[in-house]
C-alpha cells in the first residue's frame, strides 16, 4: 500500500527519490501482469485443458516472479537505509514500521508466485511428457500393425481352414514366426489365436488336444 511508505526516501544509484516514486515502474508492471493473470485463470475454468492457456500462465507467472522480486529488492535497499534514517530522525517509526510491513507483504507475495510458478511447471511437464508417450505408443502399435500384417491371412487361414493334424498346424505356426519373426510370447498369442479359430472348425477333440 501507498500509505505504508510515504514520506519515505531512498538512495539508488547515487541518486535521492521517493520510494514511491523508485516504485512506480515496478508497481505499473505487475499490476499489469496480475490483470492478465486474472484473464487467463477465468479462461481456464472454461478450458481447463487449453495447453495455449497452461503455456501463457506459466510466461505470466515467471514474469510476476521477476516483477515482485525487483520490488522486493528496492524495499530492502530502502530497508537498510531506514535504520539509519530513524536513528536521525528522518523518519518515524510510524514509517519505519509501515516500510516493514510492505517488505514482509512482498515477501509472501512472491513466495505465493515461486509456488504458482512451480505447480505450473509441473503441469506443463506432465502435459509434455504425456503427449510423448502417446505418439511413442501410436508408433508402436503402427509398427507391431505393419509387422503382423502379412501374418493375418495365415493365422486365419489356420483357424477356418481344415487342418488334419498338428503336424499341419506345427507348420502352418513356423510360417508365421519365419514372415513375422515373432518369437516366445509373440509367438505364443498367435498360437492361441489360430487355436482359437481352430475349435469352431473340423479339429477333432483329440486333435485340439494335441495342440
Amino acid at each position: 500500500m501507498a500509505g505504508r511508505i510515504q514520506g519515505i526516501t531512498v538512495e539508488i544509484g547515487g541518486d535521492t527519490t521517493k520510494l514511491q516514486t523508485a516504485l512506480k515502474g515496478v508497481n505499473a508492471e505487475i499490476r499489469n501482469t496480475q490483470s492478465q493473470l486474472k484473464d487467463v485463470d477465468k479462461l481456464l475454468k472454461l478450458d481447463p485443458g487449453n495447453t495455449e492457456l497452461l503455456a501463457q500462465k506459466h510466461k505470466l507467472l515467471a514474469q510476476a516472479v521477476t516483477e515482485t522480486k525487483e520490488k522486493l529488492e528496492t524495499l530492502k535497499t530502502t530497508a537498510a537505509q531506514a535504520d539509519e534514517a530513524l536513528k536521525n530522525g528522518a523518519i518515524t517509526q510510524e514509517q519505519y514500521d509501515g516500510l516493514q510491513r510492505e517488505i514482509a507483504e512482498t515477501e509472501a507475495k512472491l513466495k505465493s508466485l515461486e509456488g504458482q510458478a512451480n505447480q505450473s511447471a509441473t503441469a506443463l511437464q506432465k502435459i509434455a511428457s504425456d503427449g510423448e508417450k502417446l505418439k511413442t505408443m501410436g508408433e508402436n502399435v503402427t509398427e507391431v500393425g505393419k509387422k503382423f500384417l502379412p501374418v493375418t491371412g495365415i493365422v486365419t487361414g489356420l483357424g477356418t481352414a481344415a487342418v488334419k493334424t498338428a503336424a499341419d498346424f506345427d507348420e502352418g505356426m513356423s510360417r508365421v514366426s519365419a514372415i513375422s519373426g515373432a518369437t516366445g510370447d509373440e509367438l505364443q498369442t498367435l498360437r492361441d489365436k489360430a487355436r482359437e479359430m481352430g475349435a469352431k472348425t473340423k479339429f477333432s477333440a483329440s486333435e485340439a488336444a494335441a495342440l
